[in-house]
């Protein structure tokens, strides 16, 4: 989650969540788990989308 915040990627969604969890005062803690959740469903629903037959 650290290289997602400071390099701004592609994928700017998350880059979004990361800014909008921070900006609302999350703990790190929490606001981590959260950025990698939201991560880990967009990963999912591509690879999921490329390996469809």
């Amino acid at each position: 989650m650290k290289s997602l915040k400071s390099h701004k990627p592609k994928e700017d969604a998350v880059y979004k969540f990361i800014i909008k969890k921070e900006d609302e005062g999350k703990p790190k803690k929490v606001a981590k788990i959260a950025d990698l959740n939201k991560f880990l469903r967009i990963y999912y629903a591509s690879v999921k989308e490329i390996y469809q037959y």
